[in-house]
């Protein structure tokens, strides 16, 4: 622990997870305040997976800029322009038409993008190897911090002064996030990647890395997959119990709370545990059954069911569905060399944000065609389970 605490990273994790939580709360914090929002934009609130796809198919573009993103501000600079982005997307959102409210969720989205890889990069640099896993996992806490914050704090704000000033509060927090992380810049911003000239092979090249590599494609797979139900869960959450199970939207936004709360101590367990009990890839696949034993569970919901009934089995999905990023992260610095952390996050985060784009839109399509929320998430139970597979499967090449 010593190495640890006399190392950069003391100064690199909280930087980036001040960034992180603010970023990822206003990404969960749309479909928070849709059911209250779309109505009045002349929304359907069942395409509420409109606004999640738009902020990760721009994210998905923006992270294979990180590189030229890190050479050109450092990994602060770059945490403080993706916070600009949330305050110009926030404001634009808050326009209420429904054009403005998707330009301003792809305006998040650009935020969004180079967020984890950017951390990655800093992390891998400044944290001493054996305590990767630890750390990447505590980093990727932001995440459901930020879950956690939008669903209390979005529908408390949003009872008070309406759904306007909510997203406005996103806004607020961006610019003090910004400003707390300045210090930082000093000492984390001196060491940057090299700059390479801007073209299309070295905005495809960390798409590439992945393609070429067969641990690292099956592991963006299987991202892929796990991201695509992680999101597709928190975009439809508030909408389903709200509209299918008759919750008040403040039960609901608590249990969209728990969701992210609980991924927070699970996050931390599971890094403290990857490489001392278990291999973090062994501890990606036990994730993956976990998740889908808590969809199939979603799935059987009925009214009927109590509110801490259905905490529990939040609280599974929040321990599995939202615990496995840092892990996910963890494991491709520990299968790239340092200075390949960056472009490698960036690749396997475009297959990531492939899932978070289009699974909501699937999700609601189905949906949709079938008038049952009950066969959407016992699809994403099923595909859970083709994730542990492809795990799995490259658990036995290795041997």
């Amino acid at each position: 622990m010593r190495d640890l605490l006399r190392s950069d990273a003391v100064v690199a994790l909280p930087a980036m997870f001040a960034g992180q939580v603010v970023i990822t709360m206003a990404a969960y914090a749309l479909p928070v305040v849709a059911p209250a929002a779309m109505p009045e934009m002349g929304m359907p609130t069942v395409y509420v997976g409109v606004f999640t796809a738009s902020i990760y198919f721009v994210a998905m573009a923006a992270g294979l800029f990180t590189g030229q993103l890190l050479a050109h501000c450092g990994a602060v600079g770059a945490m403080q322009r993706l916070l600009l982005a949330v305050v110009v997307g926030a404001l634009v959102f808050d326009l209420g038409h429904p054009a403005t409210a998707v330009l301003g969720a792809m305006i998040i989205g650009v935020g969004s993008g180079p967020m984890n890889p950017v951390g990655s990069y800093v992390l891998a640099r400044t944290t001493p190897p054996h305590w990767r896993a630890l750390v990447f996992s505590v980093k990727q806490v932001a995440t459901p911090t930020g879950g956690m914050l939008a669903g209390l704090v979005m529908p408390a704000v949003l009872l008070w002064q309406g759904w306007r000033a909510a997203v406005a509060t996103l806004a607020v927090l961006a610019l003090l996030a910004i400003a707390l992380i300045q210090p930082a810049r000093r000492l984390l911003d001196a060491g940057r990647p090299t700059r390479r000239p801007a073209s299309l092979a070295s905005i495809i090249a960390p798409i590439s890395m992945i393609l070429r590599e067969p641990e690292l494609r099956t592991l963006a797979l299987a991202g892929y997959l796990f991201a695509g139900v992680q999101i597709t869960l928190a975009a439809y959450l508030v909408v389903y119990l709200t509209e299918r199970h008759g919750l008040a939207i403040s039960a609901a936004g608590a249990l969209f709370a728990i969701y992210g709360g609980c991924a927070i101590p699970a996050r931390v367990i599971w890094g403290a545990i990857a490489d001392r009990l278990m291999s973090t890839h062994a501890i990606l696949m036990l994730c993956g059954m976990l998740m889908s034993a808590g969809f199939a569970l979603v799935a059987s919901f009925t009214p009927e069911w109590s509110f801490w009934s259905r905490a529990l089995v939040i609280a599974l999905l929040g321990c599995s569905a939202n615990g496995w990023v840092g892990l996910f992260y963890a494991e491709i610095a520990r299968i790239v060399p340092n200075d390949r952390v960056g472009d490698a996050s960036g690749g396997a985060q475009f297959f990531v944000y492939g899932g978070i784009m289009s699974m909501p839109l699937l999700f609601g399509a189905l949906v949709a065609l079938t008038g049952s929320y009950t066969v959407g998430y016992a699809v994403l139970a099923a595909l859970s389970l083709v994730a542990v597979a492809l795990l799995l499967a490259t658990t036995r090449t290795r041997a």
